[in-house]
């Protein structure tokens, strides 16, 4: 597997050291799933602008991540950060005229909005929850290549992803308030 899960401790910590060599091949591995991410929380005009935001604040910032097991939390973080920016900044500056009539209607932004939620509340997961649910939910494996990945048996897979759906589930409805449901059951 490649990507953000898979990027070697060793390369993280040279990259996090200086290690030119070291930092460009981890921008080139982590491209792919950053794109991937921004392509599910950004508006389609805006994913390369996130993505190479991303990659800059990666870039500039790498030496203030505590650990490298928190590059993949920390740089989707980044991306929703930078997607919710954007859309800001672009409501700030389009006139209502050029405005499209779904935009009118905001039904946009509660699903934008939800997006932002779940990502934050995946980032807070403890670690073997949230591997589990982005290898299953954001890359799309299948229940036997996630626990191929992760080292762990499928059954293990599929304990870890229900509960980790479950914990996403109840922090969104307690995020929703008393007696309002967060999402469809």
């Amino acid at each position: 597997m490649s990507g953000l899960l898979a990027l070697p401790h060793d390369l993280v910590e040279r990259a996090r050291a200086g290690d030119p060599r070291a930092l460009e091949t981890m921008l080139a591995l982590c491209r792919t799933d950053i794109a991937r991410y921004a392509r599910r929380h950004c508006e389609a005009e805006d994913v390369e602008e996130a993505v190479q935001d991303a990659l800059w604040i990666l870039y500039r910032r790498l030496g203030g991540l505590r650990s490298a097991a928190a590059l993949a939390g920390w740089l989707f973080q980044i991306i929703r950060r930078t997607c919710l920016a954007l859309v800001r900044r672009r409501r700030r500056h389009l006139p209502i005229e050029d405005a499209p009539a779904a935009a009118l209607h905001d039904s946009g932004a509660s699903d934008l909005e939800l997006r932002l939620a779940i990502t934050g509340i995946i980032a807070g997961l403890p670690q073997s929850y949230r591997e589990v649910l982005l290898l299953k939910d954001v890359q799309g494996l299948s229940a036997d290549e996630a626990a191929s990945t992760l080292g762990i048996s499928p059954e293990a897979t599929r304990s870890r992803l229900h509960r980790a759906r479950a914990l996403v589930r109840a922090a969104l409805t307690e995020q929703a308030g008393p007696g309002r449901k967060a999402v469809p059951a």
